[in-house]
């Protein structure tokens, strides 16, 4: 089970959401979507990163670059 019922009520925070565009097997890039749907957050931002599956955003040099690159104005807008 998850908490995603409750993202309309309890997500209120800022959120920024990086999803590789390659579908893989556990739901990750639909999940993304749902969530950043779903939240109730009034400051969100979803990137999807071209050419990634969800574990490139882990130790992909290029992925995580590129998520970095959208992270770090965000943090700035949002929690500075």
């Amino acid at each position: 089970m998850t908490a995603f019922h409750r993202t309309d009520h309890l997500l209120t925070q800022p959120l920024c959401i990086w999803v590789g565009d390659k579908i893989g097997g556990f739901g990750s890039y639909r999940d993304s979507f749902e969530l950043y749907n779903k939240a109730a957050s009034t400051s969100k931002k979803i990137h999807v990163v071209a050419g990634a599956v969800h574990y490139d955003l882990y130790d992909d040099p290029k992925a995580t670059g590129e998520a970095i690159e959208q992270l770090i104005p965000f943090f700035r807008e949002n929690l500075g």
